[in-house]
């Protein structure tokens, strides 16, 4: 798992979550953020969406990528509004290994 990097997510000192990305560009130079996961004690914090937009601007300046991919489960309603709510959209017509695939263009 070379090309992954997990990262924890804290608030104060307090480990609320967990994140994978990979920090190598796959077919069209899309990168995967494979994993963004809240403790379920402190979902509905904001701290998802924070955590995703700190992650968003670190991929942005670290890996100059110009497109971020995610997955997530199509019964998972409350992700699929987070990744829209910042720019993510659908680009799978259908489910990609029972996932619905999106895509972040960086500017």
């Amino acid at each position: 798992m070379e090309d992954f990097q997990p990262m924890a997510i804290y608030f104060d000192s307090d480990l609320v979550g967990f994140a994978v990305y990979s920090d190598k560009a796959v077919h069209e130079d899309n990168y995967w953020l494979l994993a963004l996961m809240i403790d379920t004690k402190y979902q509905g914090r904001g701290y998802g969406r924070e955590a995703l937009r700190k992650l968003i601007d670190l991929m942005k300046e670290s890996l100059k990528c110009k497109r971020i991919m995610i997955g997530h489960r199509p019964e998972n309603g409350i992700a699929g509004n987070l990744y829209e709510s910042l720019g993510f959209h659908s680009v799978s017509e259908g489910l990609i290994d029972g996932e619905v695939v999106r895509l972040l263009r960086c500017k």
